[in-house]
């Protein structure tokens, strides 16, 4: 099998930066559950734009954003869940943590992408560039 170019690409960036950026990251816990109360979620001081920077001034070829852990929480405004940000008081409910990513990464002229993580199943990447474009229906939620 011939790799495609978009996947000759990745591997040249060779170094990815993951951000995790969550409910776990308000409740103090190491692994959520699910039933984390929403409301709990308030990055006041978040900067996606100090995301990108930091990983392209230490050499990091992208930056792979956790859109949604296996908790369940998303970091976008979506319709399918009570367990997102649109639940929390942060930005008054309107936050949406991947299309402040993919802005600070495009503004840069860096990749966009996510990572999204199903609840007691193994992972799917998604590359988010599509998804992230929209503000309310970025990306579906299983």
């Amino acid at each position: 099998m011939v790799p495609s170019a978009a996947q000759l690409a990745w591997q040249r960036e060779e170094l990815a930066m993951f951000v995790h950026l969550g409910m776990n990251t308000f409740t103090d816990r190491e692994w959520g559950d699910g039933t984390e109360d929403p409301t709990l979620f308030d990055p006041a001081r978040l900067d996606a734009r100090q995301w990108a920077r930091v990983a392209r001034e230490n050499g990091f070829g992208t930056l792979v954003l956790t859109a949604k852990h296996h908790d369940g929480f998303c970091l976008w405004p979506t319709a399918t869940t009570t367990h997102s940000v649109a639940a929390s008081p942060w930005s008054a409910g309107s936050g949406d943590v991947v299309r402040e990513a993919a802005e600070a990464l495009r503004g840069r002229g860096d990749p966009v992408r996510a990572l999204l993580l199903r609840p007691g199943t193994g992972t799917t990447r998604a590359t988010a560039a599509a998804a992230a474009t929209t503000t309310s229906t970025s990306p579906s939620s299983p």
